[in-house]
This record gives C-alpha cells, structure tokens and sequence, in this order.
C-alpha cells in the first residue's frame, strides 16, 4: 500500500496556543503550494486566512511551527506545524524495450515513482511492466501534452532506435530535470551533440545532458546496463564520485547526506500515520516541534507508534524517546492530542552521555486526525 500524491502541498496541524476550544489541537488542512485549500479544516477563518498567505509568500519551505494571534482577539493565539509534503520523484523509462525491464525495477527499489513510454502496445502492459506505476502507449512527439516535467523528474531516453531518441531528446533538453539520460554508441552521441549544436543549443544545457548514459563499470547485459544508468542517477543525486571505495575516500566529497537520510525517514514516518488512518489502525504519531539545548534530534523528527506496541522511526532514542513512547500509547488509547515536554539536563543528560543536555517539545496525536485528509483524490491508500 502506498501514499498517492498528486501536487505538492502542505499538511498545516494545530498544535496549542492560547485562549482555544480544547478540540482545536489536532484539527489539519490541507494547502496547496499556492496557499489555496484543499481539504481539511482549522476551524477558525481568520487562521486560515494568515496560513494561506505564510504558504504563498514561500516563507513556510521545510517543516516549520508558527504563531498566530487573533486580529480581533489578540489574547487567542494559535500554533501550528506546517508541513511540506512533496510527490515522490518521478523516473520516466522511454523506450520499453529490454534494458527497461530491470531499470523499472531498480527505479521501484530507489524510491521512484516509474513511468514508461513506449509507442507499441505489447510492450507498454502491466504484465510485462508489474513494478511500474504506469504505462503509457503513446508516441515520442508530444511528451510535453501527457508526462509532467519538472525538477523532481528523472528521464532515460532507451527506445528502440536513434530517430526516436533524438525526436525525446529535441523535446527535453530545455526542461529543468533532475536527471536526462540517453543511450547510445559514441557514433551516434557525437551525432546528437552536432545536431543540437546546429539547431543553437546552448553547449553548456547540451553538456548536463548524460550520454552515453550510465557509469563505466564495463556493463555488457540489460541488467549491468540498468544497474550502471541506476548508479549514476544516484551518483547526480546524492553528489558521489563514482570513486571506489576500496581506494580510500572521495576527494569530492560525502556520498551520503545524514540530514537529507533523516529527512526521508521522517517522511516514510508520516506516511506510515496517514496510511494507518486511512485504514483505521489505532495508533500515534509524535513530531518534535521545538527544541533548545543539546538534544539528538531537531523539530520534525517523528515517530509512529502503533497501539499494539510497535514503533517506526526516532526521535533520539534514550530515556527521553522512552518517555514520549508510553504517552504515545496513552494518546493511541485515548484518541486525545497532547503536548509533552521531554528535559534533559543533569544527571539524566550525564546519563544519557550528552554533554550539556537540552529540552524538546512534543506534540502526540492519534493518527485518526489525519482521517479528514484521506480520499478525494488528494491522499489515498491503494
């Protein structure tokens, strides 16, 4: 079962404040990028209203806790997390040929939401495509009027022959992707370069362009092909060099992001809250909203704890994680959200090895508040 996003929006969650009906905490919407909403409710207009125009005016990138004050009662003040949530990236495979077989494959075990291209029926099924998430039968001249291209698309141009790929690659090359790849001999890559260049390309968008595509690690069959194009995408995304490691470390760099590996996790975290409500599993989610001090993890890190004891994600293990672990299976039973204050100063950071210690800020709610969010074409369970 996955979660299905169909644009990119915000989930907004009241979390306190002052002067408030005790139902408000818990109570989402959903906005668009555009600040426009979708469904769900805050239950208060005027709060809506100063959300809308936080998300429009871009000030809300990355999970984020503000405050809102009342314009007409400035004693009732509101917080909410706002949280971004973003479509999975997207791999489109032109060409269903062969090397897409496995491709789609490794795509599917990347992460990517997996698209295939492919003008002849028999190749284009769900049969022969099980991992995809769509096939489509249509011809290479008007990718623009059926695909979504955008900087969370990654696009390997593999048909059948070179007329085709050049008709995919004229089309794509101005769009701003996150990865553009083509298959192809030397003969026939400085072909391309030539007749791009003629019809005044700019050489530089020409030179971000991967082709060949793939890394050189003496690939011979569909499978070592797959797997070389499937390295480099990860290559470009999480900035490595293709360096071995046998040799020692990279000169250019890290190839794994601590953050960026948290920051997916958090997400697998909230969809496994919006999965479980959908299907009316009893369980919490905990979500840091504030921390000072020294403490493991920072605001939006979360944990999934379902009623029957199991637990999905971190928010720093330790004592403190225990703590927030049994008021969230309190908060399961209870279908009531709470704040929880986690210190850990003194003795308990000593013990915990932590230098100076520090405070964070919980919020715990029952995943049934994501109930109002699910369906309508916006999220779904499938």
């Amino acid at each position: 079962m996955e979660i299905n996003l169909h644009q990119d929006i915000a989930i907004v969650t009241v979390v306190g404040g002052d002067n408030l009906p005790c139902s408000l905490p818990g109570q989402k919407k959903i906005f668009t990028s555009k600040g426009e909403g979708l469904t769900g409710s805050l239950n208060l207009p005027w709060l809506e209203e100063q959300v809308a125009g936080l998300i429009r005016g871009n000030q809300s990138n990355g999970f984020n806790v503000a405050c809102f004050s009342n314009p007409e009662e400035p004693d009732q003040k509101v917080t909410v997390m706002i949280d971004p949530y973003l479509p999975p990236n997207e791999l489109i495979v032109l060409g269903g040929g062969h090397i897409a077989l496995p491709l789609v494959k490794l795509g599917k075990m990347m992460g990517y939401q997996v698209t295939v291209v492919d003008d002849r029926q028999e190749f284009v099924t769900a049969e022969r495509f099980p991992d995809a998430d769509r096939v489509i039968c249509r011809g290479f001249s008007d990718l623009g009027r059926y695909l979504t291209l955008g900087p969370g698309s990654s696009v390997v141009i593999v048909t059948r022959g070179h007329q085709h790929d050049q008709v995919c690659l004229r089309q794509l090359i101005n769009y701003p992707l996150a990865y553009l790849g083509m298959i192809g001999s030397k003969r026939k890559i400085k072909m391309a370069r030539q007749s791009l260049l003629e019809e005044g390309i700019d050489p530089k968008i020409i030179e971000k362009v991967h082709m060949p595509v793939g890394l050189d690690i003496g690939a011979q069959t569909p499978e070592e092909i797959a797997i070389c194009i499937a390295a480099e995408m990860i290559k470009d995304r999480r900035g490595g060099s293709s360096h071995s490691l046998k040799e020692g470390p990279s000169k250019k760099g890290a190839s794994t992001n601590d953050s960026e590996i948290s920051s997916a996790i958090d997400k697998e975290v909230l969809q496994e809250a919006i999965r479980a409500a959908c299907d009316g599993t009893p369980a919490a989610l905990a979500t840091i909203i504030k921390t000072s001090g020294s403490t493991p993890r920072k605001a939006g890190a979360r944990m999934f704890i379902h009623r029957d004891g199991r637990a999905f994600g971190t928010i720093g293990g330790g004592s403190g994680e225990l703590e927030i672990y049994l008021a969230a299976l309190g908060v399961a039973d209870e279908l009531l959200p709470r704040l929880h204050q986690v210190t850990m100063t003194g003795d308990r950071a000593a013990l915990e090895g932590m230098v100076c210690g520090g405070m964070m800020e919980v919020f715990i709610e029952p995943v049934n508040t994501f109930r109002a969010l699910c369906g309508g074409g916006i999220i779904e369970s499938e």
